[in-house]
């Protein structure tokens, strides 16, 4: 009169995990791709945005405060960030009110990209 209910793992609910299972790493592996490129984007806006601290940083010790004469334009390379390259374009707006016009530049999967800023100084 009692039936006893098997206890255990039957091959139906063994396939059943499995199929979970492998939806959830499938999801997870599509995924991936876009949360290391948004990864190596958020690196490169960290990146560009030290160099630029540090190009406002030259400007105003250099050309602002200094007594040296502004040239039309300043380009090159930071040692610490090699791959990453800018170029600084002066234009004096008004008398000893100048506009840098800050262009960076790298490389990223075979393209270029680039990020421009703009910074205004009163030459002392």
């Amino acid at each position: 009169m009692f039936s006893k209910m098997k206890k255990g793992i039957t091959l139906i609910s063994i396939l059943v995990s499995l199929v979970i299972l492998a939806t959830g790493i499938i999801t997870l592996l599509k995924v991936f791709p876009v949360i290391n490129k948004l990864s190596e984007r958020g690196m490169d806006n960290a990146t560009v945005s030290m160099i630029t601290d540090q190009i406002f940083t030259i400007i105003d010790k250099v050309y602002a405060s200094g007594n040296n004469d502004i040239p039309p334009f300043i380009e090159g390379k930071f040692t610490e960030f090699p791959d990453y390259k800018y170029r600084v374009d002066f234009n004096e707006e008004k008398e000893n009110l100048y506009i840098a016009n800050i262009e960076i530049s790298w490389k990223r999967e075979g393209k270029f990209e680039k990020k421009y800023f703009e910074y205004s100084f009163r030459k002392k």
